[in-house]
């Protein structure tokens, strides 16, 4: 498809646009917007990918999707992949990121949803992701996430809100280095007629076969106990730096400006 404006066999029309944009440092970004609305008038969408790099190694890729129909329903969506370096050390990094959202006319069902992955080149990787949605009064939200820092850990939460229904929550999260460590989370609940119940929780895992646990809750319960268990845990990502390369080729190979000349160079595939 050439750049410039145009009509599909089932009337839609369009533009297509493209281009290149420069900067310092080698930066380099070629992309292109295409843009459409239907036949009948009823439905506009927007399309936006592009791909860039500069001289000190970053590399990105990422699109961008959106939509509106005459009835006000509506969508967004965006991903991106970039080989990017850590400020503090220059440490490179593979990141992907993702958000999506989209509502009806009314506006009476909505959700969103965004995700995000980080792989350090020395085996530090962060993952996280953020959902929420409602239904006329009844909303919900989850969110939950992993850090590995040559530790293990990972938390999660949850909520559910209803107008004037059952609401409830519940969150945890774990903390280990060295086969020692803790877990300790909060549950909660608000029945119809508004009576609310919570309760705390938590492990200490000492790493040498005994582990605390104790808790207590709204209504008086109190516990303290140690047993012998195993403790287990994970402190290295079951997906790390290399494997998120090995995953991207197209990342790897966008090209860069040359330090001379009019042509583009070569990826990074010795990486």
């Amino acid at each position: 498809m050439q750049d410039g404006k145009g009509q599909l066999a089932d009337g839609t029309k369009y533009l297509r646009e493209s281009g290149e944009d420069f900067g310092p440092n080698g930066f380099w970004r070629r992309w292109t917007c295409l843009k459409g609305v239907s036949a009948a008038g009823k439905v506009e969408w927007e399309e936006r990918w592009w791909e860039e790099s500069d001289w000190a190694g970053m590399r990105e890729l990422g699109a961008e999707k959106s939509g509106c129909r005459a009835d006000g329903a509506a969508w967004f969506e965006t991903w991106r992949e970039a080989i990017a370096f850590d400020q503090t050390n220059g440490e490179p990094i593979v990141e992907r990121s993702a958000h999506k959202w989209a509502c009806d006319g009314k506006v009476r069902c909505e959700w969103e949803e965004r995700w995000g992955e980080q792989y350090w080149s020395l085996g530090r990787a962060n993952k996280y992701a953020d959902k929420w949605g409602k239904e006329g009064n009844n909303v919900w939200h989850e969110r939950w996430g992993e850090d590995y820092d040559g530790d293990g850990g990972c938390w999660a939460e949850r909520l559910l809100e209803g107008g004037g229904n059952e609401q409830w929550g519940d969150k945890w999260e774990e903390r280990f280095k060295n086969g020692a460590g803790s877990k300790q989370g909060e549950t909660w609940t608000v029945s119809a007629g508004g009576d609310r119940h919570q309760q705390w929780w938590g492990e200490d895992h000492f790493g040498n076969g005994w582990v605390r646990k104790h808790g207590n809750s709204s209504t008086g319960e109190q516990w303290d106990v140690s047993e012998q268990m195993d403790t287990y845990y994970n402190p290295i990502p079951h997906f790390g730096y290399k494997l998120a390369l090995d995953h991207s080729p197209t990342l790897k190979n966008v090209p860069t400006l040359p330090r001379g000349g009019d042509e583009l160079g070569s990826g990074i595939d010795d990486l």
